[in-house]
């Protein structure tokens, strides 16, 4: 068959070329004209802004005149002058209705304070806040811009703003405010339509239409028309021209043309029509030469098609058969070559790919996967197939993918194949995998491809860390450790064992050898393979003998040679820590006494042997105070300084105990008499009551001793203490630093007090025992309640009504002085809301324990109960005693200024018992002092006390206080204290503590109506 050359039929691509030159020429010839028409369309657009700017600023300058001239009117000057509105609106109304003022929406004359405003007739929107917008500040005869929303409605409006002057005085009389509405019927738009024969006018700001005139062909909206930034728009129905336009100092506007021009139009349909007939031209010329090419080439394409599709996908492909075309055959047996090698060099690949352990895959610049081999695809739980093609953001999550892509770019940005470390979560778990990447180069050589191998190093990498560790542990654990052969020769030591010995390593053999030496029964376990712990002696270097506890082991071994390790322990400090645990358990760390437990145990076997003993319980005085004056390192010497002085005042067969804190117990072997067990307490009380020297400072204390005696008492050892315990608190209510014998009556009174406590507890729980009284305080004249102040009572159903002198003490030592505090804070607050909303309001004073002053819900509690009561805080008192807050000063100051901050009132109550500082008192934030009642005791008559009272009213005085008396019972105390000037007065004179009913009777009473006034 004979072959023709192919390349002559080219020749008939010329047709081709041909309609490109004809496209050419005729899109040329297109955009010259083109040109012409939009130079000539710039020309306009200039000529018509010129005419716009001087359209807007003839009719704002004819705005401006006929608004001067109407602030220049006399009537309205005098209108102005004269105060009169209706003049004003008349003259306005009037002004408005003369044709001149056709293009003003609206007038508003300001005069001070007041604002008229006339509308126009022709606006739209006559409710617009007009006189409100007139208050906006704007500069005088100048155009602004206002852009208001309305009623959901955005309004744009031009303001002038022109001074309304009295000529004969030059004084300014008023303002002028001329509005004219943008919005919907601005008589611009209407203007410019008729004035350039505009399809469509529109006038916007920032992007909304203000307003509008269309043309009913035009269907574009106004929106479209003002937001545009180019001065010239080509659009289907004409050209658009937008303009900025901006009057006196308002916002910038852009004002759009939509103006007619055919020319363009024609231009276009020309020059489509042209192309319409060269294209077809084109078409008709392309489908000849293509049928004719397909005509002569198709049996010899088909026949390479036909042989491409026959190649096997495995196997070796058959010989290429030949056609018509020498060029179609070259082509065939080219490709019949390349196949038959790229089928070899296939089956080498795919022979390592598909047998190596490692993971195989090759991807692209974007991540998309080209080859994958079948470990690959299941490490990543995927097969080859649905791989191949898909982005590897699909099989790989989180740090993976983000490792990959970080690894992708620094191969393509280096060039250089590298290698990484990464994790994989696989079926069989997570594996770690050393990844080596290197690029895959085109004929150019540029990287287009990205191939990896990655080979599974889980077991390698375990491995090495646990040898690795293994390595650590052995050379950094505490213990020390030895691995010898049969020989007893050292294979391998640890830095332990070198520093236990004292001897390196090359001197290890001979010191394990001495070692095994003096101890045989090791050295026999070894020979055996046995293995041995024991406690031994090593000597170390210095000659010293280290007790260790000693674990042997023989080492499994491939060989015949057996391996030996040694572990040896410092057990020294486990030695020494036995010895301090044994003396911890029995004394005390700080003094080196008996602790309790080794003092009950003695005390039980004197118990059992002894005939007579006493026991002594010793607590030092106000210990606290020394602690906090003088820190916790000072007292704890003052406590050791106490134990010795316990030590020589007793004898090497008793026993002296510290129980904790400050505590101490004593126990007096064979002492069971009254007299000399108080003669041995007298003379420890005298040694603790010396000065004690502690370094920095000189300090006295005291103590208080309780004593229990025995068989007197008979009873357990428990039971003698807690004798001996009541025994010495007896002593601390008596007056401290004086040694008491325990008496029944003592328990008597100490069970009293546990069910006193107990009762006060479930007084606290029920809620209907405890009361609040309240005792009325008047000014100095006695006329007037000026409050009252709040005191707790208690109505035991066992007991009957309870002192408060009673059990207050008793709250105070137990901790339940809080929760009556809090308890008597919320019902005082709670009956003054009462009184107030009676039409008696007076304040209500509350005292505060130091407890209270210290707790930490303090602030919490008094917020608290006025906010439940509904209670105005300066109606509220809180009494604190000048003792606690002078010895407290720094601690309770910040306390006291947040609650003068809250608005409560701050009093100092039983003013003259403490220990006043000047200085202190004018730093507390209080108002009123209250006198002691003692003070009033022998006033007047006592000359001392009436000088003193009068002494601390003007003090308080000068330092801005009140001053109220406490206790004053008859008519010639009370006008003692007038006349020295003192304020208030509280007292049985005037008033006892009543009930809130009864107080509030006593108000209406005094103050003569329904309440008292403060």
């Amino acid at each position: 068959m004979r072959a023709w050359r192919f390349s002559r039929l080219m020749l008939a691509l010329l047709l081709v070329l041909l309609a490109v030159v004809a496209a050419t020429l005729l899109s040329t010839a297109y955009l010259g004209s083109r040109q012409a028409l939009l130079e000539r369309t710039q020309q306009d657009h200039a000529q018509y802004r010129r005419i716009l700017e001087q359209v807007v600023a003839t009719r704002f300058a004819d705005i401006r005149r006929y608004s001067q001239s109407i602030a220049e009117r006399a009537e309205l000057v005098s209108a102005l002058s004269e105060n009169s509105p209706q003049r004003v609106d008349a003259l306005l109304e009037g002004l408005l209705d003369d044709g001149q003022a056709s293009h003003i929406d609206a007038l508003v004359v300001e005069r001070g304070d007041q604002r008229q405003r006339v509308v126009s007739a022709g606006l739209l929107v006559p409710s617009l806040p007009l006189e409100a917008l007139s208050w906006t500040p704007a500069p005088l005869e100048r155009w602004t811009t206002l852009n208001v929303r309305w009623r959901d409605d955005p309004y744009s409006l031009l303001r002038l703003i022109l001074p309304i002057v009295e000529p004969s005085l030059g004084r300014v009389v008023g303002r002028l405010h001329t509005f004219v509405v943008l919005d919907d019927g601005f008589w611009l738009p209407h203007e410019l339509q008729r004035l350039f024969g505009a399809r469509a006018v529109a006038l916007g700001v920032d992007g909304r239409p203000v307003d509008a005139r269309l043309s009913a062909e035009v269907a574009v909206t106004p929106a479209a028309l003002v937001d545009r930034d180019d001065p010239i728009t080509f659009m289907s129905e004409g050209i658009l021209h937008g303009y900025p336009l901006q009057i006196g100092d308002s916002d910038t506007y852009r004002a759009a043309l939509l103006l007619p021009d055919d020319d363009f139009l024609a231009l276009r349909d020309t020059y489509l029509g042209s192309l319409v007939y060269a294209a077809l031209l084109v078409v008709a010329v392309g489908v000849g030469a293509m049928l004719l090419l397909r005509r002569l080439a198709a049996r010899s394409l088909d026949d390479l098609v036909r042989y491409a599709e026959a190649v096997p996908e495995s196997g070796t492909a058959k010989p290429f058969r030949g056609g018509r075309f020498q060029e179609f055959n070259r082509v065939g047996r080219a490709f019949e070559t390349m196949l038959q090698r790229i089928r070899e060099r296939d089956k080498y690949l795919e022979g390592i790919i598909q047998h190596t352990p490692d993971l195989i895959f090759v991807k692209d610049r974007e991540e998309r996967y080209r080859l994958v081999n079948d470990r690959y695809a299941w490490a990543v739980h995927g097969t080859p197939a649905s791989l191949v093609d898909t982005s590897a953001a699909d099989w790989l999550e989180g740090e993976q993918m983000t490792q990959a892509q970080a690894t992708d770019r620094r191969l393509l940005e280096g060039g250089a194949p590298l290698q990484y470390h990464a994790s994989l979560p696989t079926p069989d778990g997570t594996r770690h995998y050393l990844i080596t990447k290197f690029p895959i180069l085109d004929d150019r050589g540029e990287a287009y491809l990205i191939g990896g191998v990655a080979t599974d190093v889980t077991d390698l990498r375990q491995t090495q860390e646990q040898l690795q560790l293994a390595q650590q542990v052995f050379a950094e654990t505490a213990e020390a450790i030895i691995v010898l052969d049969a020989r007893q020769r050292a294979l391998l030591t640890n830095r332990a064992f070198v520093e236990m010995s004292g001897r390196s390593d090359a001197h290890a053999t001979g010191v394990i050898r001495d070692f095994l030496l003096h101890h045989p029964e090791l050295a026999r376990a070894l020979v055996d393979g046995r293995r041995w712990q024991g406690q031994c002696e090593f000597m170390t270097g210095e000659g010293e003998r280290l007790p260790v506890l000693v674990s042997a082991a023989s080492l499994p071994s491939e060989g015949e040679c057996p391996r030996h390790m040694l572990l040896f322990s410092d057990i020294s400090s486990l030695k020494v820590a036995e010895q301090r645990l044994e003396r911890l358990a029995w004394y005390d760390s700080l003094t080196g006494l008996a602790n309790r437990s080794l003092f009950m145990l003695r005390l039980d076997e004197a118990l059992q042997g002894e005939a007579s003993l006493s026991v002594l319980f010793i607590d030092l005085d106000r210990f606290k105070d020394i602690n906090d004056r003088y820190g916790h390192p000072l007292g704890d010497e003052l406590l050791r300084q106490v134990a010795d002085r316990l030590r020589t005042c007793t004898q090497a067969r008793d026993t002296v105990a510290r129980f904790g804190g400050d505590g101490f117990a004593v126990l007096l072997q064979g002492v069971g008499q009254e007299a000399p067990a108080v003669a041995i307490a007298q003379r420890i009380l005298d040694a603790l009551s010396e000065p004690y020297e502690l370094g920095v400072a000189r300090c006295f204390s005291t103590a208080s001793l309780g004593i229990a005696l025995a068989p007197s008492q008979e009873a357990s050892a428990e039971t003698l203490i807690r004798y001996a315990d009541q025994a010495m608190y007896e002593a601390k209510a008596q007056g401290r630093q004086r040694a008491m014998l325990f008496e029944p009556a003592i328990d008597e009174r100490h069970q009293v007090r546990l069910r006193m406590e107990a009762g006060l507890h479930q007084a606290l729980a029920a809620g209907d025992e405890l009361f609040v009284c309240f005792q009325p305080r008047f000014d100095i004249s006695g006329h007037r309640v000026v409050g009252a102040e709040a005191l707790l009572r208690w109505q035991s159903p066992t007991r009957g009504l309870v002192p408060p002198s009673t059990f207050i003490p008793l709250a105070e030592h137990s901790g339940l002085i809080v929760e009556l505090g809090r308890f008597v804070l919320g019902e005082a607050c709670r009956q003054a809301a009462t009184w107030a909303a009676a039409g008696c309001a007076i304040p209500v004073s509350v005292n505060l324990s130091p407890r209270q002053l210290h707790a930490a819900d303090l602030i919490r509690d008094i917020h608290a109960a006025i906010r439940q009561a509904g209670l105005p805080p300066r109606m509220l008192e809180l009494e604190l005693t000048e003792t606690h807050v002078m010895d407290n000063i720094d601690r309770v100051l910040p306390v006291l200024h947040q609650i003068r901050a809250m608005g409560v009132g701050l009093a100092i109550d039983d003013f003259g018992t403490g220990y006043s500082s000047l200085a202190y008192l004018k730093r507390l934030p209080v108002e009123l002092l209250k006198i002691d009642r003692s003070f009033l005791a022998d006033v007047p008559g006592d000359a001392d006390d009436e000088t003193l009272l009068a002494a601390i009213i003007n003090m308080a005085h000068n330092l801005g206080f009140r001053v109220l008396a406490e206790g004053v019972e008859t008519e010639r105390q009370r006008r003692f204290l007038a006349e020295r000037g003192c304020d208030e007065l509280q007292g049985f004179l005037l008033g006892h503590p009543q009930s809130p009913e009864q107080l509030l009777a006593t108000l209406r009473r005094v103050s003569g109506v329904s309440g008292s006034r403060i």
